[in-house]
């Protein structure tokens, strides 16, 4: 689920350019036991967080739920963050998504910045209290 989160991210812009995309398969070849993923196993993930985008809210409650470890839940935000960002610029999609994702996993807003930074080495407005973190981009609400 942590895969997804980020791949989600990158499918926000209808696209993936061909950098993003090695950036990607490289970000993913470095997390816990998916060194090993072959380009159809990639092909697969990605296949598979179009159809969870898809999902809308159901998805959505899913990563509520599934992810509720802290390291994995940061994991995950920094990954979103990286592909959002990746462009330079968050779109209102991309920050609805990352301000989402900051409250369900109940990051303060220091902490959002700090993650943002990191993954991105760029000063954010990404807030867990930001106005409108409570619903995705595409849905008016995000209700489990």
């Amino acid at each position: 689920m942590v895969v997804e989160v980020g791949l989600v991210a990158a499918l926000l812009d209808d696209q993936v350019p061909k950098e993003e995309l090695a950036t990607l398969v490289k970000a993913i070849r470095m997390l816990p036991g998916m060194r090993d993923l072959t380009d159809d196993d990639v092909n697969a993930l990605l296949a598979r967080a179009g159809d969870r985008t898809r999902k809308g809210d159901a998805w959505l409650c899913e990563v509520r739920r599934g992810l509720t470890l802290p390291t994995l839940r940061r994991v995950a935000f920094r990954l979103a963050a990286l592909f959002c960002a990746w462009d330079g610029v968050i779109d209102d999609k991309e920050q609805g998504y990352l301000n989402w994702l900051a409250k369900t996993f109940e990051f303060s807003d220091e902490e959002t910045a700090s993650l943002f930074a990191e993954a991105t080495g760029q000063i954010g407005t990404v807030s867990a209290h930001a106005e409108g973190a409570d619903a995705h981009p595409d849905r008016p609400s995000d209700t489990p």
